[in-house]
């Protein structure tokens, strides 16, 4: 048996296929548009050699105008973007053409129309290439984030004011304990040497005096772990020299510490960053690091760079678990002291190799955006 097919049918059949792919099309357009809109992320789409970007209503009314008025263009953006943010922006989009970058995600300022400027993060991807492989068509997203910025930064100025209030807080106790207990053991002492020369140096009487010299190391040790007098009085370099000698001789470890010699003054929240960091990073690695060797380097030039390093266990930061496990160490306080004060903190370690950081700091602290 033959079956004859209708060939005036065929043309119906793709006629229909096509209608379909129409509108799934114009469906999948619409559920872009309102999730677009129930996001309120704007869309660019831009074209390598063209000046107009295309844009959709949600972009135009980010910046504050009337989506049937507003048309992008390339010269437009780039006038909005904020100076200090202009030439980072542009920079990276040339490196993303060019294969130079696997991605495209930056943060800046751009200006709106009432003048304001506000922080922006986009994101874009290549869709379309020629055959050469040269990018032909770019497709992105603006997202207002703005708000967390601000909130980031408030976030940033309660964690500064915390470190001056504890630091503060440091200073008021190590006079206390100096000023009040310190003397009032002293005086303890001096008594009690008193009644020995009175009365002949009973037991009872040694022992009290053994039990006060001990009770008044630790209060000086106490005193001088919590705010070193040498570092408001003699400056930085002075205190590290200072307190690398003091763990190397408790420990029973080798300690060199290199560059503090002549070292210039900073600022105080300088200071106070380099040496608590220190301070953490070498309990650090005596305490679990079991290392036996730390070198401790500072290099004055255009800021201050620092360079703690030991022949530890190490661990790999790349590992969640023992990162997680470490960050508890303080690493997550010293990268927040660092950033507080501006500066850039690095970390690099390996499960036999010991742990490396080292962190640059600005002559003037200040915090970065």
């Amino acid at each position: 048996m033959v079956i004859q097919r209708n060939k005036d049918s065929e043309p119906a059949a793709r006629a229909d296929a096509l209608a379909a792919a129409e509108q799934a099309l114009r469906d999948s357009e619409t559920r872009l548009r309102l999730a677009m809109h129930a996001t309120g992320l704007g869309l660019w789409d831009y074209r390598p050699g063209q000046e107009r970007v295309g844009s959709n209503e949600e972009f135009a009314v980010l910046l504050g105008y009337e989506p049937d008025s507003f048309e992008e263009t390339r010269a437009a953006f780039v006038e909005r973007l904020h100076p200090d943010d202009r030439a980072a922006v542009r920079a990276r989009f040339r490196d993303y053409l060019d294969g130079q970058c696997a991605d495209y995600a930056v943060e800046f300022r751009m200006r709106t129309r009432s003048g304001e400027y506000r922080w922006f993060r986009s994101v874009g991807q290549i869709v379309d290439r020629d055959p050469a492989g040269k990018p032909t068509r770019v497709v992105g997203t603006y997202l207002d984030i703005t708000a967390q910025v601000n909130a980031m930064r408030r976030l940033s100025e309660l964690s500064a004011r915390l470190l001056q209030v504890q630091e503060a807080e440091r200073s008021k106790v190590a006079r206390e304990l100096h000023d009040e207990i310190g003397q009032q053991l002293t005086a303890i002492r001096l008594n009690l040497h008193a009644i020995a020369r009175e009365g002949g140096l009973s037991a009872r009487v040694e022992d009290c005096l053994s039990i006060v010299d001990d009770t008044l190391g630790r209060v000086r040790a106490q005193v001088l772990d919590l705010r070193p007098p040498m570092l408001d009085d003699m400056g930085l370099g002075a205190a590290l020299d200072w307190y690398c000698r003091r763990q190397e001789e408790r420990a029973g470890v080798s300690i060199l510490i290199e560059g503090v010699e002549g070292l210039a003054r900073y600022g105080e929240e300088v200071e106070i960053t380099v040496f608590r960091l220190v301070q953490e990073a070498v309990n650090n690695a005596l305490r679990h690091g079991r290392a036996d060797e730390i070198r401790v380097t500072l290099h004055d030039v255009d800021g201050l760079r620092v360079v703690v390093e030991d022949n530890g266990v190490g661990f790999d930061p790349d590992d969640q678990v023992q990162r997680a496990h470490h960050e508890g160490y303080g690493l997550s306080a010293m990268r927040e002291r660092v950033a507080l004060a501006g500066g850039r903190f690095d970390l690099s370690s390996a499960p036999g190799a010991g742990t490396r950081i080292t962190v640059f700091l600005p002559r003037q602290a200040g915090r970065r955006s």
